[in-house]
């Protein structure tokens, strides 16, 4: 008798252990169907900043602290805070001016070539480098490479930069048609790299036969970087172009324009490259 009692005992002291298991697991289990909003965070500003859209002639990782150095400067003579927007294509920087999410880029003087609405962006200042305001188009090969002239690369692997690019796209191709040959034909194959120094690395890796750069990229390499340029040869020079424009909405006031910060920082240069 005694032992049914603490055996009854022990199942009731398992059953309540049980019992309290079950509302504890009942009490822990998620419902992710049940789900609240999270209010936003809204930062009030004194005044909206400018939108200031940049290109990348080398890879973004290279130029960003160069933009960045820009974009604080003209905030600073300014007095109002300066967005950057950046962008990994040419035409991505186009579609932000032509939407109004932009109110100043500085374009690449292809973007701006094929640009829809010039009538909607007034013109500020075009950049110097070296006391410049033009440049070339160079095309290029790996140093061992047989290759000796533009010729050589008809049924080879090519690289190019960005379908707006004028150096390192719209020149060659518009230098073909002269010779009478067919872009979409002359290469065996070709990509886009979306920047010039990647394309320089391309080429000097022996990833691809040649490839068509700004020679803004190849004066760069040849001061900070020249080992790269060890890998590579000049084939074909290209007259190029003036240098890309900063332009502005129309609608934007010459006033929130920073019209007179880049005058002033016309006077003090930054290598934008």
């Amino acid at each position: 008798m005694q032992r049914r009692y603490v055996f009854m005992g022990l199942m009731l002291a398992v059953l309540v252990g049980v019992f309290f298991y079950l509302r504890a697991e009942q009490r822990t289990q998620i419902d992710f169907e049940q789900v609240e909003p999270i209010p936003g965070y809204k930062i009030e500003m004194r005044e909206p900043p400018l939108r200031v859209a940049m290109i990348s002639v080398l890879n973004h990782a290279r130029t960003e602290g160069y933009q960045s150095q820009m974009v604080r400067s003209i905030g600073r003579l300014l007095g109002r805070p300066v967005l950057l927007l950046h962008r990994r294509s040419y035409a991505e920087i186009n579609q932000l001016l032509a939407k109004g999410d932009a109110d100043i880029a500085f374009l690449s003087s292809g973007a701006y070539m094929v640009y829809g609405k010039k009538e909607d962006v007034r013109l500020l200042a075009m950049p110097e480098r070296g006391g410049a305001n033009y440049y070339f188009s160079y095309v290029i090969v790996p140093r061992n490479a047989q290759t000796q002239s533009l010729a050589d690369l008809r049924g080879r692997r090519f690289v190019y930069v960005d379908p707006l690019s004028y150096s390192g796209y719209l020149e060659l191709r518009a230098h073909l048609r002269t010779l009478g040959e067919n872009p979409e034909q002359f290469f065996g194959s070709y990509y886009f790299t979306y920047s010039h120094d990647d394309s320089l690395r391309a080429v000097a890796d022996g990833l691809v036969d040649g490839g068509v750069i700004a020679s803004l990229t190849y004066d760069y390499y040849r001061e900070y970087a020249p080992a790269m340029l060890e890998q590579v040869r000049i084939v074909q020079v290209l007259p190029g172009s003036g240098m890309g424009p900063v332009v502005a909405r129309r609608d934007l006031r010459e006033a929130e324009s920073g019209e007179e910060a880049l005058r002033l920082l016309a006077q003090q240069p930054i290598d934008l490259v």
